[in-house]
């Protein structure tokens, strides 16, 4: 499989997972715990994303074209 789409799978599945359990720590009716769990998914998700991607970007240029 492409590293790629495992890369994206990894983030997408630990993005769920944390943002399940903080939804599962709040105290609130099911359909906010629902919102909360997509807000923390997304901003996971998004912060996941820029890491990747900012660390992709240091490796490609200050790593891969310094050798």
């Amino acid at each position: 499989m492409n590293e790629a789409i495992v890369a994206l799978l990894i983030i997408v599945a630990l993005s769920t997972l944390v943002a399940g359990w903080l939804a599962a720590q709040k105290e609130a009716e099911r359909p906010v715990k629902v919102m909360i769990f997509v807000g923390y998914f997304w901003l996971l998700a998004f912060i996941q994303l820029f890491l990747a991607s900012s660390g992709y970007f240091v490796w490609q240029h200050f790593i891969v074209h310094a050798q």
